[in-house]
Formats: C-alpha cells, sequence, structure tokens
C-alpha cells in the first residue's frame, strides 16, 4: 500500500467511520470494553450492551469491586461469558496494579490476547502494533489476492498490516481498516465503488473479489434434543449453577438432560430452537414438579438479578408463561409445596 492509498483510507475514515460510543474517547476502559464485547458478535447487539454496561461499570475499579453472578447478569445474552469471567479478572488486576503501558504488558493479563492488547495499546497509548481480526483479514486477502488458508495466511496477514500501518496515527489506522472490512469489503456483497483501496486492489483488478479469502472449511454441525426441566415449588424455581467445564459454567440454568429422540408432544411446555458453536439444540420445556434439595431457588423477581443464559431465559419465559395461562388448579398441580 502506497502512501497515497494509505491517506486515502484514512480520509475515507474521517468522514464515513461510524460514531461509536468507544471512538470518542481514548479512556483504556471504555476501549477496553468495547473489544471484549465486540469479539465474535455484531455492533449492532453490543450497543445496547456497552451503554448498559458503562452506566453500571463506569470505570475499572467499579467492575474490580463487582461479584461474578452481578456481572454475568448484566452480560446475559452475550454469549461466551468465559469473556466476562475473565474480563473481570483482568479487570482486578488492573485496579490493584495499575494500567499496562504497553501491547506486550497488555497480553500478560488473563483473557487478552495480541489482537485485543495491540488494538488498545494503539488507540489509546498510541503504540504503532497492527490488528488482525476478521474484518482485517478479508481486506488483506482481497487486496493481495491471497486464497491462503491456515498458519501461513494468519502469519501473511499480520505482516501485511504491519508493513502498512501508519505510523503517526497507527490507532486510526488500524481502526480504519476494520471499519472497511465492515461497512464496505463485506464478505458476500463488497462495495468495491466506494472503496478507497479499489484503484490498488489485485481482487478487484481480476474482477473476483468475493473469490478472496478462500472459504474456511465448515464444522460438522451436531445436533441434541435437550429438555430444559422447569423445577418450580413453592412460588419459586430450581436452578443450578453450571460447573466448570460445561456449557455456560458459572452461570445459572435449569437442569437439563440430553435425550435420544425429542420428548413426547404430551410433556412439552414449548419448543424452541438454539446454536450453541457447531451444535445445533432441539429444546423442549417441561415441568419437574419436584423439590430438589441440590438445586438454588428464586422467586421470578430474583431471576432478574441471575446471570442466565440465553437459552436458559428461553425456557424459563416459556415456563412462566405456561404457569400464568394455567388454570389455579393447574398451577396448585405444579407448585405447591409439600406436606409431607
Amino acid at each position: 500500500m502506497d502512501v497515497a492509498s494509505r491517506e486515502g483510507l484514512l480520509d475515507w475514515y474521517s468522514r464515513y467511520a461510524r460514531d461509536l460510543p468507544w471512538r470518542r474517547t481514548r479512556d483504556p476502559y471504555a476501549v477496553w470494553v468495547s473489544e471484549v464485547m465486540a469479539q465474535q458478535t455484531q455492533i449492532a447487539t453490543v450497543l445496547p450492551y456497552y451503554e448498559r454496561w458503562m452506566e453500571r461499570f463506569p470505570s475499572v475499579d467499579a467492575l474490580a469491586q463487582a461479584d461474578e453472578d452481578t456481572v454475568l447478569a448484566l452480560w446475559a445474552g452475550l454469549g461466551y461469558y468465559r469473556r466476562a469471567r475473565t474480563f473481570l479478572q483482568a479487570a482486578r488486576l488492573v485496579a490493584r496494579d495499575g494500567w499496562p503501558a504497553s501491547a506486550d504488558a497488555w497480553r500478560k493479563l488473563p483473557g487478552v490476547g495480541r489482537y485485543t492488547a495491540n488494538a488498545i495499546a494503539s488507540i489509546c497509548l498510541g503504540e504503532a502494533v497492527p490488528v488482525v481480526d476478521g474484518n482485517v483479514k478479508r481486506v488483506y486477502a482481497r487486496f493481495c489476492a491471497d486464497d491462503g488458508t491456515g498458519p501461513r495466511f494468519e502469519r501473511s496477514c499480520w505482516e501485511w498490516a504491519e508493513r502498512v500501518l501508519d505510523r503517526e496515527r497507527p490507532g486510526q489506522m488500524n481502526q480504519a481498516l476494520m471499519e472497511l472490512g465492515a461497512r464496505v469489503c463485506t464478505p458476500r456483497q463488497p462495495k468495491c465503488g466506494e472503496c478507497p483501496l479499489s484503484r490498488p486492489c489485485a481482487a478487484y483488478a481480476l474482477g473476483c473479489p468475493t473469490d478472496f479469502p478462500a472459504p474456511a472449511p465448515k464444522a460438522e454441525v451436531v445436533e441434541r434434543h435437550v429438555v430444559f426441566w422447569a423445577h418450580f415449588w413453592g412460588g419459586k424455581w430450581g436452578l443450578r449453577r453450571a460447573e466448570p467445564g460445561e456449557w455456560w459454567a458459572g452461570m445459572w440454568c435449569l437442569p437439563t438432560e440430553v435425550l435420544a429422540q425429542p420428548l413426547a408432544e404430551e410433556f412439552s411446555l414449548g419448543r424452541f430452537n438454539h446454536t450453541v458453536t457447531r451444535h445445533r439444540l432441539r429444546c423442549v420445556v417441561a415441568w419437574k414438579a419436584a423439590h430438589d434439595a441440590d438445586l438454588a431457588w428464586f422467586s421470578t423477581e430474583d431471576l432478574k438479578t441471575l446471570g442466565i443464559p440465553t437459552a436458559h431465559g428461553k425456557a424459563l419465559a416459556i415456563a412462566l408463561r405456561a404457569l400464568t395461562d394455567a388454570s389455579e388448579h393447574d398451577r396448585m398441580a405444579v407448585g405447591r409445596e409439600s406436606t409431607a
């Protein structure tokens, strides 16, 4: 990328970049929150979560003093809950030891990899380090007509991002490349006529930008039939905290069971589908009218304060709706307290 192309990209970014709240500041905490939330998540989804998070935890010290349940409750719905737990761990270290002063120092924090460390360091510290995310990979692959895959392709992306980096404005350059990939150099219908890099772009010259990058091999999708047991007793819901190594570890969940085939319709309160990584879950919700001493019991109002994964939130909503719609006789049958 020559100087004119770089200047054209930076000029495009200054004119057309989205006005996102974390771009109005160089506060490392605000930028860090946005980077953690935006991993594998669309910006449109992130925005309301970001606003609520910054209102509840406006500083790293405020976050460091929070308990994990409160953090997970605010994170619920964003998925990849391990991000929230490691973010909390890292925030406590920063509150204790102070802010990292370089990308290398950032990478010593739990959950902070090369991309996140370089993004924060370039934007907030002005350190001349490149970033490579999915958007930058796509821009690179088309700009250089590189149809490689695997570690070699990854390495080439980083080397290219290092070469084209504007040393005086690294944060702007990194954000410009990511913004270009997100809004112009899109996966299926790139807007080449609007692209400030179309002139030197090799894939554009070849007339086949969507041939790059090479498609990643698709992971095999595993389908599972899962029943979510809605334990309701004495006006309270029975939940368990998922163990380390389980899906949704640390979150409050309904007891679940994987079935060889779908639960019979007469036992179903409702059904929905949910995807977890490469697993497609065919979910059904059913009553379990029994008190289980191994569960923790919460009122419906209490549920609002807990970190509950999206799938379990859907299941609880179905069970609550079924309970609300049931006759008084049926409600007593489902949730009466034991007199034994």
